[in-house]
């Protein structure tokens, strides 16, 4: 790996860009209008996105090192044979591409922005029922139902932001376990992978990749993020799209059609984060529009009841299968020994 491969980490693989490129080159549309010619190895990337912080030398990037060798290398040949029509794909290379999918939708901004607004909407109910349980264990005794409820509500208003527990390092063990719970959904039995393909170019391109549709039809994020419902839209290039679906309405034989396309790239203006792409021939989609700002989450409705029961166990992360991401999460999980200093974020 190279070292600017190790510092601008690509959100989209090179590979799949390339799909949308012309002279290596793609054109990217920006919120405010702005459209630039861009190559293909700056489009979708991120400075040090996979970067672990406390780590030195090779292990710095080792999130990154491992996408590129078990992820996108793999992924190129096959995503270009479901391009070509070489459909459906054998067993081994499905798999491959299931693995592909699962990554694109967990190694994203719009992923990591999803995390980081779950993050800051429970915060203020988490730091008040650990309020409640220092109080306790000061106190040497229980608290009574009204007085955890006053508790929790006191220190729940008067919470810090989430900055105060923050461990850089959390974004990526979240998506290394958020890939194989979503893996193992876009294999579950009832779902299935839909190709469709245009002769004319129909699709653009998300800085996510992938656009995640709910029942309901809308692009939104709202927990979960990943209902059995969930389906999933993956642009392969401006004539192919890939659909990780457990409906059973599309037919390949009708191809990509105006309303398919039409959905799939108002999932990728939702989806994208600061750009969407399209090859340079091709013309902006008529009638798509991007929003004023990316994705964002509802707050949840939170409710607080007392109860003098005993709290129930502690839910536990399952158990990582594959060798390699359970060695990259060791390493993320470890504390280092001599961590840069964290400070206050400005509040101007």
């Amino acid at each position: 790996m190279g070292k600017n491969t190790a510092k601008e980490h690509h959100l989209v693989p090179k590979h799949w860009l390339r799909a949308f490129a012309e002279e290596g080159h793609v054109l990217g549309r920006w919120r405010s209008g702005a459209e630039h010619r861009t190559p293909v190895r700056r489009a979708a990337v991120a400075r040090h996105f996979n970067t672990d912080p406390f780590a030195e030398g090779e292990r710095r990037v080792v999130l990154e090192t491992y996408l590129d060798h078990h992820v996108d290398g793999p992924s190129a040949p096959v995503l270009r044979a479901a391009r070509e029509g070489r459909w459906p794909l054998d067993e081994g290379r499905q798999a491959v591409l299931l693995d592909a999918l699962a990554w694109q939708v967990v190694r994203t901004q719009a992923f990591r922005s999803f995390d980081t607004q779950v993050g800051r909407h429970l915060f203020p109910a988490l730091w008040g029922l650990e309020a409640v349980r220092y109080c306790e264990a000061r106190l040497g005794r229980s608290l009574s139902a009204a007085e955890r409820i006053m508790m929790f509500r006191t220190a729940s208003r008067a919470a810090p932001g989430p900055w105060v527990s923050d461990d850089p390092r959390a974004p990526l063990r979240v998506a290394v376990r958020a890939f194989e719970r979503t893996r193992d959904l876009l294999a579950a039995p009832g779902r299935r992978l839909v190709l469709l393909h245009s002769v004319q170019p129909r699709l653009v391109l998300s800085d996510s990749g992938v656009a995640l549709r709910r029942k309901d039809g809308t692009f939104c994020l709202a927990p979960p993020l990943l209902p059995e419902t969930i389906e999933v839209f993956a642009p392969l290039s401006p004539t192919c799209l890939l659909i990780s679906t457990p409906r059973a309405h599309y037919r390949p034989e009708k191809g990509l059609t105006r309303k398919i396309a039409a959905k799939a790239n108002t999932g990728a203006a939702a989806w994208c984060q600061d750009a969407v792409y399209r090859a340079p021939s091709m013309p902006w989609p008529v009638h798509l529009r991007l929003a004023g700002a990316p994705l964002q989450m509802p707050p949840p409705h939170l409710s607080a009841t007392p109860t003098q029961q005993p709290p129930g166990p502690a839910p536990v992360h399952p158990d990582i299968r594959r060798t390699e991401l359970r060695a990259i999460l060791e390493q993320l999980t470890k504390d280092p020994v001599d961590p840069p200093a964290v400070t206050a974020p400005s509040t101007r």
